[in-house]
């Protein structure tokens, strides 16, 4: 039994032993190992000229010199705190024909296996030649050579390590394409053709292609409200020219400025594979808008009547427009918030003829129009704004515009091909002339005498004469005159009519007028006004003109104003006088009689 005992002792005795050798082993291991990178890139074909993306990964797979535990195998062979620049120029010591626009990347800690992707921006050369590119790539990290522990701490070797490993890139020949030309105008608020010519500026030819075009800024727009249009190409040969033509619309407050328009062609390579050209861009620079100023230079337009007025109307640019008429509708665009599209400016002024044909104006020059308008007999007179606008055509489906030089030394925009669709243009103010409203009549009292009999007195009755002219532009017919008197004054006998009257014609007409005894002296106002028949047959009602009308004193030594007067008046002395000669010797034989009397 004790020497059963006494094994076991022993035995458990080098067993703590060795492990306690073995503890010390390992406690004191040195590992030694690197890194192992290599670099690859998961896409590889580059296009000359086009901005791409270089995806860049890394594989690690760490080289142990000397193995010892498993944490610190792992810190020998990984690259600490690395970062990665692609060598281009004198540093990449080969011809890499790239312009790299990424600078240093931090990569961090490169452990074994697989880091990235590590994205950097490539531009291969315009004239790159294609072909299979190695594209150097400097790393730099701390390298951890060798690491032990020593007493419970681990103490390393390390030091900054930087080493080049390289990637294989492809620049290929696939068909790519430029901008070559564009040819057409559209105009600010008008639309029109341009013409945008490419061309296939590589070596390999493009199948089934699709060009899709699209305009970016919002100032610029398909005419279709289309936001891109495709057109199809089916064989797109090396060097070959194509011209596609877009009808673009310009809004109307756009500036004068170059909006980008975006193209993006997809095809089938010579595999008939699809493949996707770069983008390509280029500029369309809208004229600015059509600009016109108006001028009233005439006006006949008087209140109530219909007259006339004429504008000068001039083209201030930018280019020539064809066939012009300007239009009159005394209508302008609803202020905001109003709830309809237009408003009359003036709603007294009437138009009779809205258009006149002016034809071509040349930038700079000014043509007349001339408009009928009627005037409300409510209006009122004085200085009133018109509406006019000029309608054009536009530039046109198949319009270009090419510059001419002037007389001066200018350059005149001159519109070529078919005429477009009809523009018009802001309303233009015009400040016209109205003229106070003309009398029909002129009325007033008869000469010499404007009464029968020609004094006028109390308890007197008498036939008043008036002169009427029509004094307006028309002839009139139809003239029914009405008298109105107040007391003393009145008329039993207060119409007269008058079958016409030319323009400039007057005639006489004639009331009866009544005068009451107990009128006072002095002079009293009749009036009148007319309904007549105008040249186009509707009744109308005249302003009222007043007439005076003069009561004078009963005066007898007005009877020897006459020779009338004077006869009577001598009768009358003659019959007195035998009158009084016989009242003479009634008298005398009375005298006589009463004498006697008194003497019986």
């Amino acid at each position: 039994m004790s020497r059963i005992r006494t094994v076991v002792v022993l035995l458990l005795v080098v067993s703590l032993v060795a492990t306690g050798a073995v503890v010390a082993q390992e406690a004191n291991d040195t590992v030694r190992g690197d890194p192992d990178i290599e670099a690859f890139a998961p896409e590889t074909a580059f296009v000359p000229g086009e901005e791409s993306t270089l995806q860049v990964n890394l594989n690690n797979r760490g080289d142990i010199d000397e193995q010892g535990a498993d944490d610190l195998e792992s810190e020998v062979v990984t690259a600490h705190e690395t970062t990665a620049r692609i060598l281009a120029g004198d540093e990449a010591n080969r011809e890499v024909p790239f312009d790299v626009r990424t600078g240093e990347q931090t990569v961090g800690d490169v452990a074994r296996g697989v880091t990235g992707p590590i994205e950097f921006t490539v531009v291969p050369n315009e004239d790159a030649e294609p072909g299979v590119y190695r594209v150097p790539i400097r790393l730099e990290y701390r390298n951890v050579e060798s690491a032990e522990v020593d007493d419970g701490s681990t103490v390393r070797d390390e030091e900054i390590t930087s080493e080049t490993v390289y990637v294989s890139v492809e620049i290929t020949d696939r068909a790519q394409f430029a901008v070559v030309d564009v040819d057409g105008v559209v105009q600010a608020g008008d639309n029109g053709i341009v013409e945008v010519t490419m061309r296939n500026v590589r070596n390999e030819t493009a199948h089934e292609a699709s060009v899709a075009a699209n305009p970016i800024d919002p100032d610029l727009t398909f005419a279709t409200d289309a936001g891109t249009t495709e057109t199809y190409v089916a064989a797109w040969a090396p060097g070959e020219n194509r011209t596609f033509a877009y009808r673009f619309a310009s809004a109307g407050e756009a500036t004068a400025r170059s909006s980008t328009v975006e193209f993006e062609v997809d095809y089938r390579d010579a595999e008939r594979a699809d493949a996707a050209a770069r983008t390509v861009r280029t500029g369309v620079t809208p004229l600015p808008p059509q600009s016109f100023v108006a001028e009233a230079v005439n006006s006949t337009l008087r209140v109530g009547e219909d007259g006339s007025f004429t504008v000068e109307v001039r083209n201030r640019g930018p280019r020539e427009i064809e066939n012009a008429v300007v239009v009159f509708s005394n209508q302008a665009p609803a202020p905001e918030g109003v709830g309809q599209d237009t408003v009359q400016t003036d709603q007294n002024i009437v138009p009779r003829s809205t258009r006149d044909t002016v034809g071509d104006l040349a930038v700079g020059e000014t043509a007349t129009a001339t408009f009928d308008a009627g005037l409300r007999t409510d209006a009122n007179p004085g200085p009133r704004t018109v509406n006019v606008a000029v309608r054009y055509r536009g530039i046109g489906t198949d319009e270009g515009v090419s510059a001419r030089r002037t007389d001066d030394g200018g350059i005149s925009l001159v519109s070529t091909g078919s005429a477009g669709d009809v523009v018009t243009s802001d309303a233009l103010d015009a400040v016209v002339d109205v003229a106070p409203e003309a009398d029909v009549f002129a009325v007033s009292p008869a000469e010499p005498n404007a009464t029968d009999p020609s004094a006028v007195t109390p308890g007197s009755t008498v036939q008043y004469h008036a002169v009427v002219r029509n004094t307006g532009p028309e002839p009139i017919s139809n003239v029914q005159a009405k008298l109105f008197v107040d007391s003393p004054l009145s008329s039993s006998d207060d119409e007269a009519f008058v079958t016409s009257l030319d323009p400039g014609e007057a005639t006489t007409v004639t009331f009866e007028v009544e005068v009451d005894g107990g009128a006072t002296p002095k002079t009293y106002a009749a009036a009148v006004d007319f309904r007549y028949d105008d040249a186009d047959g509707d009744e109308q009602l005249s302003d009222t003109y007043r007439l005076p009308v003069e009561v004078v004193t009963a005066d007898d030594s007005g009877a020897l104003s006459s020779p009338l007067g004077i006869v009577a008046l001598l009768g009358v002395l003659a019959v007195g006088g035998v009158v009084v000669w016989q009242r003479g010797r009634v008298s005398g034989a009375i005298s006589r009689l009463r004498g006697r009397l008194r003497s019986r």
